[in-house]
């Protein structure tokens, strides 16, 4: 699966979706920067990512388009880390599709929200399964107990988004660079 990370898809602007990730997520905005590659996106995040070295209270994203969504990401997984704050986006930008990957700790994370409305909720963490809500149509057929990081990007990528299996090609990427509030 490559580098862990998450991300957050909605049919929306990036402008949008930053602007609702800032105040969803209660940040203040510190800087931005545009990269033209997702190795520059990845250079500019990991020392601004608390997570990874950074300051403390720090946290960095990359926001590009894919067809109709915008996508936001991180290296830190702190944008999956608040289920909670996924329906509070869709209130205001509509479909909320958001994963997270990190295949060294054996952690998945899936989560659908719509109309301010957590709808489906996967985790698989210490071999532990949250599973909450009505699955999504993608999980037609599938069973539960088989829900592992190949199965969050799988429903992830059921929505056209890309494969985590491999680092973005589509830029550029708009950085940013939060603090904790």
């Amino acid at each position: 699966m490559g580098r862990a990370r998450s991300a957050v898809a909605v049919r929306a602007s990036q402008e949008a979706l930053r602007a609702a990730l800032i105040e969803t997520m209660n940040v203040e905005l510190v800087e931005t920067t545009a990269c033209e590659d997702f190795d520059a996106a990845i250079d500019y995040c990991r020392p601004r990512s608390e997570e990874l070295g950074g300051e403390e209270g720090s946290e960095a994203w990359y926001i590009w388009s894919v067809g109709d969504w915008a996508v936001a990401g991180d290296l830190s997984m702190q944008l999956v880390s608040d289920s909670d704050a996924m329906a509070t986006l869709s209130k205001s930008l509509g479909e909320v599709v958001a994963t997270g990957i990190d295949s060294y700790f054996e952690y998945a994370y899936f989560s659908y929200a719509k109309d301010g409305e957590l709808r489906r909720l996967l985790i698989l963490e210490d071999e532990e399964l949250v599973d909450e809500g009505f699955p999504v149509k993608a999980e037609s057929g599938q069973h539960l107990d088989d829900f592992s990081e190949e199965e969050a990007e799988r429903l992830w990528t059921s929505y056209g988004l890309p494969t985590f299996e491999y680092d973005p090609s589509g830029g550029p990427f708009e950085c940013i660079a939060v603090k904790k509030s």
